[in-house]
């Protein structure tokens, strides 16, 4: 990671966990760019918590600009915030989905441990697609350290076998013990160590910051050749894919054709 990345994320770890950290000197610009990256991934409130908590240490240098910046932005990231309860994501493997389904339109089962399924699903679909969504781990980090999530997670981990997600719920559980120093005893879904190549995945996600980037092919009115709006975004979507695939391959494997099929609907017939 960058000096700038480095101190993003002990901010995030003291504002959001209430850790102790210390951070590195950086210049005016830099902490724009830190800024920036906060807005980003609409994090800005915690961020905005751990400056506040290390506001004096010798290498906290903000312009007076600077803090109301970030105390507008934060009350604004307050303001906007959804209800807890999350929006459930449809899996683009329709075997998966359908069992999916099935669990949460089941009245009998615990709505909590509903929920708890529905986070980790959002976080892995948006790590296909996106990339790391900050946010959203955050949260889940949160309630799982105040254990106040009454979840049932013998029953959360029959379904994430079922679905076939417990490798990327195990790579989620990895993410909130390098990134925010969570422990495996805080996180119940997570039974056993991560394997090497868990960890290296998830440095690799940490070092990779960034927002979804959309493609399509298109065909010009003069040309029967079709063209992609974003060959980078294209190739990154390729290596993410198979990136996950050893974590969810049934759905990693679906998600990048139905991506790829809904970027062929911009072709003039």
């Amino acid at each position: 990671m960058n000096i700038i990345q480095r101190n993003f994320f002990r901010l995030l770890r003291c504002g959001a966990f209430q850790t102790t950290e210390v951070l590195e000197p950086m210049s005016v610009h830099k902490w724009s760019k830190l800024y920036q990256l906060a807005t980003v991934h609409s994090v800005q409130s915690y961020v905005y918590q751990g400056l506040k908590s290390c506001q004096d240490q010798f290498n906290l240098h903000l312009t007076e600009a600077q803090w109301k910046q970030w105390l507008t932005a934060k009350e604004n990231d307050e303001d906007n915030d959804e209800d807890e309860l999350l929006r459930p994501d449809k899996l683009t493997n329709p075997l998966l989905n359908r069992q999916l389904q099935n669990i949460l339109d089941d009245e009998q089962s615990d709505i909590n441990t509903r929920r708890m399924l529905i986070r980790i699903i959002s976080i892995a679909r948006r790590i296909l697609n996106e990339g790391l969504p900050l946010k959203l781990l955050i949260e889940l980090g949160l309630t799982l350290r105040a254990n106040n999530s009454k979840a049932d997670y013998e029953v959360l981990g029959s379904w994430l076998k079922k679905l076939h997600f417990e490798q990327m719920a195990q790579l989620e559980a990895t993410l909130l013990m390098d990134l925010f120093g969570l422990e495996a005893k805080d996180i119940p879904f997570s039974e056993s160590d991560a394997d090497r190549k868990t960890i290296v995945v998830a440095k690799e996600l940490a070092e990779y910051t960034n927002i979804r980037q959309d493609f399509y092919f298109s065909q010009g009115s003069d040309s029967i050749f079709v063209h992609t709006s974003n060959g980078g975004a294209l190739i990154n979507h390729i290596k993410r894919s198979a990136r996950y695939m050893r974590f969810i391959p049934s759905e990693a494997f679906t998600n990048f054709f139905a991506s790829f099929a809904h970027s062929l609907t911009h072709i003039e017939e």
